[in-house]
């Protein structure tokens, strides 16, 4: 397995999909963490998680959006939970680790 972080991709799309999975991981998880709370955590608006979210799906928005504003969303969220990893699998999957 190879460890991921997100600093070192640059495919905003790719980093969309990622930030959805992260997040969904930490929802259904046993700290339950919802994103009202990340976003009261790192005053950062719900709207601006949800748009970077759904950028994947929404590539219309693409052009309004960097991989940088992705990066900065992650590491606020990683500065919080520093015990949460990401790993990729040999065959591509990816993996949570908490």
């Amino acid at each position: 397995m190879k460890r991921i972080y997100p600093r070192s991709i640059a495919d905003k799309f790719y980093l969309s999909w990622l930030l959805e999975s992260y997040i969904t991981t930490l929802q259904d998880s046993p700290l339950q963490l919802r994103v009202k709370a990340l976003s009261y955590d790192s005053d950062i608006p719900e709207s601006i998680f949800y748009r970077l979210m759904n950028l994947h799906k929404n590539r219309d928005d693409g052009p309004n959006i960097d991989a940088e504003d992705l990066h900065i969303l992650f590491s606020n969220i990683m500065y919080r939970f520093p015990t949460v990893k990401i790993w990729r699998e040999p065959n591509g999957k990816i993996f949570f680790e908490m």
